[in-house]
């Protein structure tokens, strides 16, 4: 069979067969297809992935059941449509009708299986790329899938996480579980998975077969593809440093977090790169190798400490997400850095062969496969000299031959006196091609020196996780970005009204709010705003101090709402009024005035009771659970919002992205018009990617109709105090109303 995307054909004649309880590793050059073929047998392709398919695709009756098919993705961030952690896990075991009472326990054993330490109240959104891959193995682990399929599942994990990775896949196949693996680092899987499926570049199967025969007899083959290095010994580069005195780039003492009350991601860090020098930086995930290469490349500003860069210095910046370093929607525009009208410039083609990007130049960038992305984006930050580039993980989802372009390219920079700093998990990179390597570890620098001596340094290995199999625990996880959602989550559950259905808690208020508006009188009005005022003081947990600064602002609309009917308001010919100005000033607009924003205060503070009360996911799960909302409507809502703490992100990025590439406004008004446009583009495609992923956890069928047909992990149940709170929140309103 044959898959095309437009005119473009990625699977070229395949055939073959998957038997159950087999296990196969999928191994292939960058681009040939392999995630186009996990998708086609994941059944996502077509249907829920628009493609042409020729041929039929057999499946199992039993894989017909949702979250018999577990899937990883090569980008986590773009399969999660939860908000946090434990809700992310459990939203695949509601779609299987697993009781909730079994959810806690099978969600705990999927983060420890993942090795991700996270308390399951965290948004997903805060915690770092590398742990973003370990939340999304653990909600495909949790599923308890009868197949497993997983792309490039350790391209972000330092080598101790993507060890107890393989370590899980093992255990997994031992199990009976069907699992195919694609896998650039297919080198520490070829002694545990028995099978291996060749792909060639052109999207044709080269060979099935015994993974230890492949091996032993396809070496020319893998050297022709560019999957292994032909040289054998791998010899490091010169440490030389060119330098005129002057140092690329210099942090002292630097502290860094994310947001105030977050924990430190840098602290008291310094360190020192010279031009001339290629700089790795090493480390456990969310060690702050990311947050290093911001604030070298001027894009984070630190909250303490000295960066020293000589001025007029430009920098190179390579976003760990491929996507985030993109502005145009063609590839040919992205590498000339401007909108390119007729043939392609001969510079530009030039990367394009470079690059292995050549037939690709008219298409979106967002359309490439994973490496092909990385590989763009790489392009694009090398194609003009800077004195200082800072790329994370530059060479991910590469397979050897890509891998040694990009390097190559970052080491001619390096020799012509640029300084090259990277953060990468590769430590046969670091061997092959750092001058020197820093090894950090919560925040801090733990060594900083040649590659051969860290190798020989057996602690520092341990500390920073570059020894698989040395830890026994997974590090704990802190958030590296504020959490968005905090005013809906944990600080008034415990309260009374926090305890309540947010359903019929949404009804009460909706009732009380609809009555309040036909209060005609003040003597009306003051106990509609009195009724949810006492409620938050004494019912809610917020204290009054918590209540003052939630209703104090809305204090000027009051005053607005006296002002402008005092001041315009229609009066008789009789009544008396007060000139100043051009304004006529009156008594009954003045009492008018009143009764109008105390309702609207009363409402108001309705609202506001509402929504510090309840828990945001609580209220759409009870939508569907209590009153029979549509799962694909009360989810896909969820979904949306949980964007919601991305806009800023994708604002800030997209703003960085110009910045580095020299495109961004020089005023902010402009901004919100040449932004407008990315970011809505940025919204389809990843609301197009989460529909797939939601599907992929078994978010299909009547699963997704009807309301009763999936279960429900920590949906709020109702009971005597929620109809006690609407009896007594609905009849002070009418007793209010009857004065």
């Amino acid at each position: 069979m044959s898959v095309s995307f437009g005119d473009r054909q990625v699977l070229k004649g395949i055939h073959g067969d998957v038997k159950r309880g087999q296990a196969l590793l999928v191994v292939g050059p960058s681009g040939c297809g392999k995630s186009t073929w996990a998708l086609l047998a994941a059944g996502l392709i077509p249907g829920t992935v628009e493609a042409h398919v020729e041929g039929r695709v057999w499946r199992h009756p039993s894989l017909a059941r949702p979250g018999a098919i577990g899937y990883v993705f090569q980008d986590p961030e773009s399969q999660f449509c939860q908000i946090r952690v434990g809700e992310e896990i459990a939203f695949g075991l509601e779609n299987m009708g697993v009781d909730p009472v079994l959810m806690d326990a099978r969600i705990q054993a999927a983060l420890n299986d993942a090795g991700l330490d996270a308390d399951r109240e965290m948004e997903h959104h805060t915690l770092s790329g590398g742990n973003k891959q370990k939340l999304a193995l653990a909600a495909a682990l949790a599923l308890h899938p009868e197949m497993l399929i997983l792309d490039e599942p350790t391209a972000n994990l330092d080598p101790a996480a993507t060890a107890a990775v393989f370590d899980q896949i093992e255990r997994l196949i031992d199990e009976g579980t069907t699992v195919v693996v694609i896998e650039h680092k297919f080198g520490e899987l070829v002694e545990r998975i028995p099978t291996m499926l060749l792909f060639n570049r052109d999207g044709t199967i080269h060979r099935v077969g015994p993974t230890a025969a492949v091996m032993a007899e396809e070496r020319a083959w893998f050297i022709d593809q560019g999957l292994i290095e032909a040289d054998a010994v791998k010899q490091p580069v010169s440490s030389a440093a060119v330098s005129n005195g002057t140092s690329a780039i210099e942090l002292v003492g630097v502290a860094a977090r994310y947001h105030r009350r977050a924990p430190w991601v840098l602290e008291d860090l310094s360190l020192t790169v010279q031009p001339g020098e290629l700089v790795a930086l090493v480390g456990p995930n969310g060690a702050g190798k990311s947050t290093v290469l911001k604030v070298m490349a001027g894009l984070m500003k630190p909250q303490s400490g000295i960066v020293r860069r000589p001025p007029s210095a430009q920098t190179g910046f390579g976003f760990q997400n491929p996507e985030h370093q993109f502005i145009f929607e063609r590839v040919v525009d992205e590498l000339a850095n401007r909108y390119v009208e007729g043939s392609v410039p001969a510079d530009v083609q030039t990367l394009l062969d470079e690059f292995h990007l050549s037939g690709h130049e008219h298409e979106s960038p967002y359309s490439l496969s994973q490496g092909q992305k990385r590989r763009l984006s790489v392009a694009v930050m090398v194609q003009r000299p800077r004195r200082l580039y800072c790329l994370d993980e530059p060479t991910f989802g590469q397979d050897a031959r890509t891998r040694r372009i990009i390097m190559e390219r970052l080491e001619e920079r390096r020799v012509h006196g640029a300084a090259v700093v990277i953060s990468t998990h590769d430590m046969d990179l670091v061997r092959r091609y750092a001058t020197r390597v820093v090894a950090i570890s919560a925040g801090r620098v733990i060594f900083d020196g040649a590659p051969q001596a860290l190798m020989q340094n057996l602690d520092v290995l341990r500390a920073a996780r570059l020894a698989p199999g040395q830890e026994s625990q997974p590090e704990a996880v802190h958030p590296e970005r504020p959490a968005v959602f905090a005013a809906w989550t944990g600080r008034t559950r415990s309260s009374l009204l926090g305890r309540l259905n947010p359903a019929w808690k949404l009804v009460a208020v909706f009732i009380a709010v609809g009555l309040g508006a036909s209060a005609g009188t003040l003597r009306q009005a003051i106990p509609l705003a009195v009724l949810p005022v006492a409620l938050m003081l004494f019912f809610s947990g917020l204290g009054v101090v918590g209540t003052a600064r939630r209703i104090l602002p809305f204090a000027i609309f009051f005053a607005i709402y006296v002002w402008m009917m005092t001041a315009y308001a229609a009066v008789g010919p009789n009544t008396s009024v007060v000139h100043v100005l051009w304004y006529r000033l009156s008594f009954p607009g003045f009492m008018k005035g009143l009764v109008l924003g105390t309702r609207m205060l009363a409402a108001v503070a309705f609202g506001i009771l509402f929504v510090s009360t309840v828990d945001l996911v609580d209220l759409v799960k009870s939508l569907s659970r209590q009153f029979r909302v549509p799962p694909k409507f009360s989810y896909g809502t969820l979904a949306g919002l949980s964007f919601f703490p991305q806009f800023r992100e994708e604002w800030q990025k997209l703003r960085l992205a110009r910045r580095v590439r020299g495109k961004d406004a020089r005023f902010s008004f402009i901004r919100v018009v040449t932004y407008a446009l990315p970011l809505l583009s940025d919204a389809v495609r990843l609301s197009e990617r989460v529909a797939i992923a939601m599907e992929a956890r078994g978010f299909v069928g009547r699963v997704t109709e009807a309301s009763d047909a999936r279960s429900y992990y920590r949906a709020s149940p109702s009971g005597w105090r929620d109809a006690l709170f609407l009896v007594v929140v609905v009849g002070l309103t009418a007793a209010a109303l009857w004065h």
